[in-house]
């Protein structure tokens, strides 16, 4: 009998491993796919976007650039500012939008003109329109250092030398500036707009040699078509500084009103000839101007304002009344109505015009001159209502106020412009600027505190300015405030600069009020007998020496008697007076 085997099992049990396996592998084949097809997904969305928002930017790019090429400024505006919000960090739409601020005259210009040179740091194109759009706005330091970030490759560019050019003429360094334009035109020979910069340079020379080439230039760049109007422009300019006869500038002024491109301040300027000459073609000349500035509310404006200028505010004032009856409530024409009512001092007039008009965004401008035309017939407190609605609408925008600044400087309103200067240096872009206007003011009126408040916000927004700095620390000890901080300023601004005599000046003081006049008095006699005539500093190094009872005071505080100083050194240098003649 065969003997009997026990099953061999192995087979099926590697079978059912097999099967583990397989069912595993495929759940991990699953997974592994599932997780690798999201992240494809997540790619090829992220890629969709991105080439979306690439081809959405270069869209409304073009769309942007169309319309700015056509005029339109609200849809290359909302264009590039719609590309900024899909993606900010686009050079294309800051660009952009940089150039309609310059054009609006906007000083935000500037900070979008600076992310622009951020986003393209390499771009020598991008760092000279910075610093081109700050020399438009009188902004000579920014326009240096936006200069000075140029390669060394970029700066051997006809472009460079040209912004070159136009700063060093910002600082009236005249000499650079000609030689500047000169090297641009030896890279650019063909570029007639060096030449004319160059040509108007040397045209306004006090070097006769110098002038002579410049005239001849302009002469020559006239018979150009892209450069005869502003060459004609800049001769006019020319020939007037040297006293042309009347008839040579009428003459100039009538060839350049007849270029096709001449604008209609050159055609205002002709006008004023035509006016100061007693010209017989002036009304015929006047009228043609009237009826094709008509129906431009911009261009009719210009026209009405220079007509204002010229005193002929009631002619103008009997056109608009006998035009259309809304031509006067278009804008800017209504301002300029309001102007002449205020120049004619028709108070009456300019309430009635004003009382129940709608300047639309302007109507914070309606107020004021409601408000001018209310207090000049003795009504203050309709006036000050007005007035305070004309502040409530301007506010919120830093060009709304500076809007009220210029009408109520224009007026004479003194405490009004203070505050609306104070308000209008809370908005960056135009911060400096009201600072400046105040600390001249406060200066011409010898109001030390607000000197201080003034510097103080300065020095906080710019520690590095030693002008300021000096000019704090100053004030500071001449108030008494925080006076060891003073001094510390004054030491530190003195030691960064020894040979300026105004910082040298502010660190005597500082020494003397901390009773040292001989360490004073050793400051100051390192400068010259002739720096120690100017006012500024006689008047110091006088109360110095009357401080360690030196009779050689005397003739240097009278010399600060007869300064412009403030009400606090001027009560310095009568106590010095005191302490010499008690002596």
């Amino acid at each position: 009998m065969p003997s009997l085997k026990s099953p061999n099992l192995a087979p099926s049990r590697t079978k059912t491993e097999i099967s583990h396996q397989r069912a595993e592998s495929f759940y991990l084949k699953l997974l592994f796919g599932g997780l690798i097809g999201v992240i494809l997904l997540v790619a090829v969305c992220w890629g969709g976007h991105d080439l979306y928002t690439r081809w959405e930017e270069r869209r409304l790019v073009r769309r942007a650039v169309f319309a700015i090429e056509h005029g339109d400024d609200r849809t290359a505006s909302l264009a590039a500012r719609t590309v900024l919000a899909l993606k900010p960090s686009s050079a294309a739409a800051a660009r952009i939008v940089a150039q309609l601020a310059e054009r609006a005259g906007d000083r935000a210009a500037l900070d979008w003109r600076r992310k622009v040179s951020q986003l393209e740091p390499q771009s020598t194109d991008d760092a000279l329109a910075w610093a081109r759009c700050a020399l438009q706005f009188n902004d000579v330091g920014t326009a240096e250092r936006a200069l000075s970030g140029i390669s060394d490759e970029g700066k051997k560019s006809a472009g460079y030398h040209a912004v070159a050019a136009l700063i060093a003429h910002a600082r009236h360094q005249d000499e650079t500036a000609e030689r500047e334009w000169t090297e641009a035109v030896r890279l650019a020979p063909n570029e007639k707009a060096y030449q004319l910069e160059l040509a108007i340079l040397q045209a306004n020379s006090h070097d006769e040699d110098r002038h002579a080439t410049g005239e001849a230039s302009l002469k020559t760049l006239r018979d150009d078509l892209k450069q005869r109007a502003p060459a004609t422009r800049a001769l006019i300019a020319e020939r007037a500084a040297r006293r042309a006869s009347d008839q040579e500038l009428l003459g100039l002024a009538r060839e350049l009103n007849s270029y096709a491109e001449a604008t209609l301040n050159d055609r205002l300027q002709f006008l004023d000839f035509l006016h100061q000459l007693q010209d017989a073609e002036f009304t015929s000349y006047l009228s043609s101007l009237e009826k094709s500035t008509a129906d431009k509310p911009a261009d009719l404006a210009a026209l009405l304002s220079w007509m204002s200028q010229s005193n002929l505010n009631l002619l103008a004032l009997d056109f608009v009344k006998s035009s259309a009856p809304d031509l006067m409530q278009n804008w800017p024409v209504a301002l300029v109505v309001a102007d002449i009512y205020v120049r004619l001092a028709d108070w009456r007039g300019l309430e009635n015009f004003t009382k129940t008009a709608n300047w639309r965004e302007f109507d914070f401008l309606r107020h004021a001159y409601l408000a001018r035309a209310l207090r000049a017939q003795d009504k203050p407190a309709a006036a000050e209502h007005e007035w305070s609605s004309a502040v409530k609408g301007a506010s919120g925008q830093s060009q709304g106020v500076l809007a009220l600044v210029r009408v109520a400087s224009e007026w004479k309103w003194e405490s009004e412009t203070v505050d609306l200067l104070w308000a209008l240096a809370k908005y960056p872009e135009r911060q400096n600027d009201a600072l400046q206007t105040l600390y001249r003011f406060f200066a011409k009126t010898g109001d030390t505190q607000g000197l201080y408040r003034v510097l103080a916000r300065l020095s906080a927004s710019d520690a590095t300015n030693l002008n300021v700095e000096n000019n704090l620390a100053q004030v500071s000890l001449l108030l008494n405030a925080n006076e060891d901080e003073a001094r510390r300023m004054a030491a530190e601004v003195y030691h960064k600069s020894p040979s300026n005599p105004a910082y040298a000046t502010t660190y005597a003081y500082s020494l003397l009020t901390k009773g040292d006049p001989k360490a004073a008095l050793k400051v100051l006699s390192a400068f010259s007998e002739g720096q120690l005539n100017d006012p500024a500093i006689s008047t110091y190094f006088g109360i110095c020496l009357a401080a360690t009872r030196d009779e050689r005071a005397k003739p240097f505080l009278e010399v600060g008697q007869k300064a412009n100083l403030l009400p606090e050194e001027k009560a310095l240098v009568e106590k010095a007076f005191t302490n010499l003649s008690s002596r």
